[in-house]
């Protein structure tokens, strides 16, 4: 088969990770590079990932791209659903399918309703797939718990947790989560929604519906982790008493009781190293443990397997619960 053409669409850590992955993925095709930050459009795609990829000169827009209409644009841009509603809208009206790394759009049915119908109606017209993917969410705290569960016939309740080392990834996810700041302010700026972890009341929401359960309430809680001891991070030293890092523990209820548990500790130096475990409980109690999955490489990954997929899914706006297992052949 003739390779998927590509448009990367979002040159930051993560797109330029994706570019990489992309340069090593003979059934992929990049045929546009865009990006609103001005000094990236001094540059070429090429340069910008450090990879053998085309000399693509990067865009400000996607209307300054040539592309085929069946085109994936791979997007990587923001995390909020409301700011990529404009790019997701003019991917589809120019007859592109998209695999987004939104968090917001990974499962956005309960908490974004009307843009959900509004993107989904919008690429049904189109004839083209919307999707949002990631590691957290849209796999390991969600997609892959509901797959595990297909092993088994009663289910009483689920605890997925989610460990991330801090010191092992970039300095923008290292500020996301407060290191070296004064706790009471990061507790503010988390109450605020400006700082930590966007997608943890998606994962809860998105593993109830692949369990076929509809919850009763639902309660997400974010806290700062306080310092014990001085530590050195890519931002400096933390000392006693700053934060370390951010813990978010979400509950879902059925009936009064809690039937799904999750806990996502992102913390420098994070005991035990960075993992992800699974425990299921009912007439078997399964327990997965999974380590090396890094959320930066895997996020490339996931974005490029899935680009290969969306074009062969049903139009409209898709899950990662609805995408197929098999791989294109």
């Amino acid at each position: 088969m003739e390779p998927i053409p590509i448009i990367h669409f979002g040159l930051g850590p993560i797109g330029q990770q994706i570019g990489r992955t992309a340069a090593n993925e003979p059934r992929v095709q990049s045929v546009g590079a865009v990006d609103i930050n001005p000094d990236l459009q001094n540059h070429t795609l090429n340069e910008i990932c450090d990879a053998e990829l085309p000399a693509l000169p990067i865009v400000s827009s996607l209307a300054q791209v040539q592309a085929p209409e069946g085109a994936v644009v791979l997007q990587a841009t923001v995390s909020k659903l409301e700011r990529a509603r404009d790019q997701l809208l003019e991917a589809i009206a120019r007859g592109y399918h998209v695999v987004s790394t939104c968090e917001e759009l990974v499962w956005p049915w309960e908490d974004h309703p009307d843009l959900a119908g509004e993107l989904d109606e919008a690429a049904r017209k189109a004839g083209v797939t919307i999707l949002g993917v990631g590691i957290n969410p849209g796999m390991v705290m969600d997609t892959l718990p509901v797959l595990i569960s297909r092993i088994a016939s009663e289910i009483e309740a689920v605890h997925v947790a989610r460990y991330v080392d801090v010191l092992e990834r970039r300095i923008p996810l290292q500020e996301k989560n407060g290191l070296g700041k004064d706790p009471a302010w990061v507790q503010g700026q988390l109450d605020q929604g400006h700082i930590g972890h966007v997608g943890l009341k998606d994962s809860l929401l998105m593993l109830a519906a692949g369990l076929g359960w509809e919850l009763d309430a639902t309660a997400v809680e974010s806290k700062p982790i306080v310092a014990q001891q001085a530590i050195e991070s890519g931002l400096g030293w933390i000392e006693p008493g700053q934060c370390i890092g951010i813990r978010q523990h979400a509950q879902g209820w059925i009936a009064g009781t809690p039937r799904i548990t999750m806990d996502l500790i992102m913390e420098a130096g994070v005991e035990g190293g960075s993992r992800d475990e699974i425990l299921i409980s009912g007439d078997q109690t399964l327990h997965m443990k999974l380590t090396g999955v890094h959320g930066d490489k895997a996020t490339a990954d996931i974005v490029v397997n899935q680009a290969m997929r969306v074009p062969s899914m049903p139009p409209g706006l898709q899950t990662m619960l609805s995408a197929p297992l098999q791989a294109r052949r």
